[in-house]
């Protein structure tokens, strides 16, 4: 995936505060590095570890480093990083910006870009926003809800009441993030789930059509965005089926190299499925804590067996 330089400017999300003042025939220049660099030792004459589609941000340590140059030497260290063709330079922070690094800009038609916000804050902005653009990505079919602060992702076959158990959660205090279509982001070894902003908040229940989850039940029934933590597979059940009775066999489902705890729950008439969700929810944050209750008991059966056979032996 890539952006273009431009898009850094254009942002009103990430509040990155970004002033093009220099390069503008270099705006369509693509970004497809989810780092950013600071180009310190290239401004020293060290210049092969500069990647070439990764954001550049110079501070007021890089600033005031050129200050201490010999004019020539400025200008020589200055013409030699823009002339890499980097992908954009970002300056941050209170130093003055010396004309040669508006010179250069212009002639290497690399953009150059001034922020208020000190090089630190910045690089964290600039952080998230490329993670939101450059990351990879996927969309599955299925419903997303916020159960306990847990993000549950709810997947099976479709009609197989995803829609359904989600409303119910709904009514029971949870958030609906997306119903049907999930869009799925890699942020830090974590998944993020979001909604299509054309569908987001709405529910398609048989019967019934299409509804708006935030209009009947308010705000505080819906969330934007959540993390992934646990998936949750409906089943149709049939006598044959195979099921883990005890929990010890902890299973996982692997989406863009990040694997997710996952259940999978037979789906029966009668069962309560909301209420067997939101115990899914409690007990995985009780595995987080460390207190895995199938584990626990497995090892104090063993202990009494054992203290068992040793009272036989004597």
């Amino acid at each position: 995936m890539k952006i273009l330089a431009k898009a850094l400017r254009d942002d009103t999300e990430f509040d990155l505060q970004l002033e093009l003042i220099s390069g503008r025939e270099g705006l369509d220049k693509e970004i497809d590095d989810l780092r950013v660099q600071r180009p310190g030792l290239a401004m020293a004459g060290f210049l092969d570890l500069i990647e070439r589609r990764r954001l550049q941000v110079l501070g007021n340590t890089e600033l005031r480093y050129i200050a201490t140059l010999a004019e020539k030497e400025q200008t020589m260290a200055v013409k030699a990083f823009f002339g890499l063709d980097v992908a954009c330079v970002v300056v941050a922070g209170s130093e003055p910006v010396p004309q040669m690094l508006l010179v250069a800009a212009d002639e290497q038609c690399v953009p150059l870009f001034r922020t208020p916000l000190p090089s630190a804050a910045f690089i964290t902005r600039a952080h998230d926003f490329l993670h939101e653009h450059l990351s990879p990505e996927v969309i599955v079919h299925a419903v997303l809800v916020d159960v306990f602060g847990v993000g549950v992702m709810l997947t099976g076959t479709s009609g197989i009441g995803k829609s359904e158990c989600a409303l119910d959660l709904v009514l029971r205090g949870h958030r609906l993030v997306t119903d049907d279509v999930v869009l799925l982001k890699q942020r830090h070894r974590t998944l993020i789930g979001i909604g299509s902003p054309l569908t987001r908040h709405h529910m398609e229940v048989r019967g019934l059509g299409i509804i708006s989850v935030k209009d009947l039940f308010g705000a505080a029934s819906v969330c934007e965005r959540k993390q992934i933590e646990l998936v949750v597979e409906l089943v149709e059940w049939h006598p044959q089926m195979h099921l883990d009775r005890t929990g010890l066999d902890d299973a996982h489902e692997e989406i863009l190299d990040v694997k997710i705890p996952k259940v999978s729950l037979p789906i029966r008439s009668g069962r309560n499925l909301a209420s067997i969700v939101e115990v899914a929810a409690r007990n995985h944050l009780l595995k987080q804590q460390g207190h895995h209750a199938a584990r626990e008991l497995k090892e104090r059966l063993e202990q009494q067996l054992s203290s068992s056979e040793r009272g036989e032996k004597l």
